[in-house]
């Protein structure tokens, strides 16, 4: 398994209690996955499921051993989640 890194745009569906507050997010996924197509279906079904809909993939890629190496403090404990959990996910807000 590989550790993958999205970027994604996504705005709260019909539904998600947090869109009475928030019209969009800038979301950072981290996951482990066999490959690129897998992680993103991986990531997309975890916003779909808490009711986020994706408007634009920022950035997707796979992380080297010297990109872990140079992460920063609050990067290094995403990483660090998501090898314990399987995916992770930090949500910037824009709040209405």
């Amino acid at each position: 398994m590989n550790p993958y890194y999205f970027i994604i745009e996504a705005e709260p569906q019909h539904g998600n209690p947090i869109g009475a507050h928030v019209s969009r997010a800038i979301v950072h996924v981290w996951l482990l996955s066999t490959g690129i197509e897998e992680a993103r279906a991986k990531a997309l079904s975890f916003l779909a499921a808490d009711l986020w809909e994706v408007l634009e993939e920022k950035e997707a890629s796979v992380l080297t051993a010297e990109q872990i190496d140079s992460l920063g403090d609050d990067d290094v404990l995403s990483y660090q989640a998501a090898k314990s959990e399987g995916i992770y996910a930090t949500f910037n807000y824009w709040h209405k």
